[in-house]
């Protein structure tokens, strides 16, 4: 016991002296080199209080020195730490032995007493201390998790907006990835959170605000679920519990917090326009409104903890620009010297430390037992009660009629839990009362594979069938029970599908064997992607419909969404604002407000009003946003001059104020100052002869 609390304290100075050294350059590091290698240098003092590996580059000889002299000056001022041997070994040969027993011992017993430390006195009362308050740290954190995730799954249900879906999908596919969260929303939360290592899942509210914030919102939740932030909060929480007498530790953790957040601010920030930018800014200012932190001290990931952390965050976005080559070799100097110092600095309170790994077995069990105890179990919770079912509706009568199943879906009901789809399905709980597509394969040749499915029914009916180009259907499987049928996928368009009636079933898994993929014309895993692609075919012949591409315009691509934009504004469609503003949401800012701004001047288009633009502004590049201005040909306002200033850069307002000036616009001598704060001197300077006022 007294060599581990030894080894523990050890590591828990040289941790303390890693992190003030970090914390001394901090001011420096922060301005110069990027937020993620300012987080990720945290993991020098992660590995300082795990590993007890010293290099010695000659500081310990130094330190003994230092202890040695401490020692020959308490013995010269009569306070002895150890007996002199001459001393010693003349009081034993002034002693005669009876046998093997001295006459005289108390001299040896006395010198035995004064060799004893202190603090192995104390080693077994102070390693008890340790590990009783690293226990209660321990079970007080996971308690505070454990009713935290209590009261997130009262109120919890999957998110039944398949909107929400598509732009988490086209996300994932754009960070790379493989292992998708599970989504949710709830009313307990005011704001987007993510929890579960290894079963990773995003809250979102009920209430989610405006559409166009959660492409936003679910990008930074998922750029911390790429970066597994939750395995590093996790793991210092934990290092909390094993170092909880350490006061330095804590001070650092809340510093791992923010640079945490400003690290996937960044990550973010890279992928935005200047417009979005600004909006990811006003998101964290309405998050800092609303309060949406999930609680102190939880190993989560939010938008915002700390409203004291929002003035750094915004600073953040306002300063963001990309590090120069020079500044991120710069960087890794850096870090290769802070490893040096951190491995050669480490304070040693005991030489004798020795790693005791009699007990990985159990602490592994331990580990697997908690993670079971802390994970979300919602999925009896989820299949618990039944949705009111319509059993005179096409979507139940779809299950006995073989011809339904063969057109296209049909299904009132279809709630998944855990729901992973592809090559490999796997799914922990679902209700379906219809028909629902889960793999397209148009080949050109047959081909044989086979199907590997298992499942377990709780309620009503459900089965896996095969559709075949002529529209014939094949049961796959109907009892649930681990099967694998070989299919031959004929020429033309070959369709797996779940059907079920009222089909309440759990632990879902289908995967294909013999599938190549090379050797097929194309390949979908859910009938919207199938249609989506022939949107696309149709949107690059120029022929594609407006109420289809609303209706699938979550599926498409942001390119695709602004080809479109530009194919029905070239066809003369009327499109009113709700319908301008989502395709300009979703789509490439950029390419949106050229082709945009194309048409008007064509004619193919009214130019916008002064309400469409105000309600447009923010997801338009500066460029196109001073475009759409001029071509309001002197109907331009004051009120709508101020309000799209701040995202236009100095010359473009120069540009536009002057014209509004020379259309006969006015200002008072108030609207003048509000405006020329987005002006600069030079430009204030040659506006000002054409500056009429009018009286207040």
């Amino acid at each position: 016991m007294k060599q581990i609390f030894l080894c523990v304290l050890s590591l828990s100075l040289s941790g303390a002296l890693t992190g003030a050294v970090i914390l001394m350059i901090r001011p420096f590091t922060r301005k110069f080199f990027s937020k993620s290698w300012n987080y990720y240098i945290w993991l020098l003092l992660v590995a300082r209080l795990l590993i007890p590996v010293h290099v010695d580059m000659g500081f310990s000889s130094f330190i003994t020195s230092s202890m040695t002299q401490a020692q020959e000056k308490k013995t010269q001022d009569g306070m002895p730490e150890v007996v002199d041997a001459e001393l010693l070994t003349e009081g034993l040969q002034e002693t005669e032995p009876i046998g093997d027993v001295f006459k005289t011992p108390s001299l040896q017993e006395e010198s035995l007493k004064r060799t004893v430390p202190p603090l192995m006195d104390w080693g077994i009362v102070a390693g008890t201390v340790w590990i009783l308050g690293a226990a209660i740290s321990f079970f007080i954190k996971i308690g505070n998790y454990r009713r935290f995730m209590v009261s997130v799954r009262k109120e919890c249900e999957p998110v039944s907006d398949r909107r929400v879906y598509a732009t988490a999908e086209n996300l994932c596919a754009m960070l790379h990835i493989d292992h998708k969260p599970r989504l949710y929303e709830s009313k307990a939360v005011s704001g987007p959170i993510t929890v579960g290592m290894w079963r990773t899942a995003i809250v979102l509210p009920l209430d989610r605000g405006d559409l166009e914030q959660l492409p936003l919102i679910l990008h930074h939740e998922l750029v911390h679920v790429k970066r597994r932030d939750l395995w590093y909060k996790w793991l210092y929480q934990i290092l909390l519990c094993i170092h909880w007498f350490n006061p330095v530790l804590y001070l650092i953790g809340r510093k791992l917090n923010i640079d945490c957040e400003l690290a996937c601010d960044e990550a973010v920030l890279g992928v935005l326009t200047q417009e979005g930018k600004r909006a990811y800014g006003n998101i964290l200012l309405d998050a800092a409104q609303r309060n949406i932190s999930a609680g102190r001290n939880i190993p989560s990931v939010t938008l915002l903890e700390r409203k004291e952390d929002l003035k750094d965050r915004l600073k953040g976005i306002l300063q963001y620009k990309k590090k120069s080559s020079m500044k991120a070799l710069l960087s890794c100097c850096m870090a290769v010297g802070l490893l040096f110092l951190s491995a050669c600095g480490s304070i040693q309170l005991s030489s004798d430390v020795m790693e005791d790994d009699a007990n990985a077995e159990e602490r592994s069990s331990f580990w697997d037992g908690a993670e079971e105890w802390m994970n979300w179990g919602m999925t009896s919770s989820f299949l618990d009660g039944t949705p009111s079912i319509d059993q005179n509706g096409e979507a139940w009568q779809v299950y006995d009629d073989d011809e339904m199943i063969a057109g296209e879906d049909i299904e009132d009901q279809w709630r998944m839990y855990s729901y992973m789809g592809g090559k490999r399905i796997e799914c922990k709980g679902m209700f379906l009362n219809g028909a629902a597509t889960v793999l397209v394969v148009n080949t050109a040749k047959d081909m044989d594979i086979e199907v590997n499915s298992v499942f377990k029914v709780l309620d009503g009916r459900f089965k896996l069938v095969y559709v075949d180009p002529q529209g014939e259907v094949t049961v796959i499987n109907d009892a649930g029970q681990k099967s694998s049928i070989p299919i031959t996928m004929k020429t033309g368009r070959n369709v797996i599908k779940l059907v079920g009636q009222e089909g309440k079933i759990e632990y879902l898994k289908v995967n294909y064997s013999g599938l190549r993929e090379k050797e097929l014309e194309s390949i979908y895993y859910s009938e919207e992607d199938e249609k989506t692609a022939y949107i696309k075919a149709d949107i690059q012949a120029g022929i594609a419909d407006k109420d289809t591409i609303m209706e699938y315009l979550y599926y498409l691509d942001a390119e695709d969404i602004s080809q479109a934009l530009a194919v029905l504004l070239k066809k003369g469609e009327e499109l009113s604002l709700d319908e301008l503003y989502d395709l300009l949401i979703y789509s490439d800012s950029k390419l949106s407000g050229r082709y945009l701004l194309e048409a008007i001047k064509n004619g193919e288009t009214e130019p916008l009003s002064e309400t469409e633009i105000s309600e447009i502004k923010y997801y338009l590049e500066e460029e196109s946003l001073s475009g759409l201005l001029e071509e309001m040909n002197g109907n331009l306002s004051f009120d709508l001059l101020y309000d799209c200033a701040p995202y236009l850069d100095n010359s473009s307002l120069e540009k536009i104020t002057r014209q509004y000036l020379e259309a006969g616009g006015e200002f008072t001598e108030f609207q003048w100052n509000k405006l020329s704060a987005y002006l600069k001197e030079d430009a204030i300077t040659d506006l000002k002869p054409l500056k009429p006022l009018k009286p207040i």
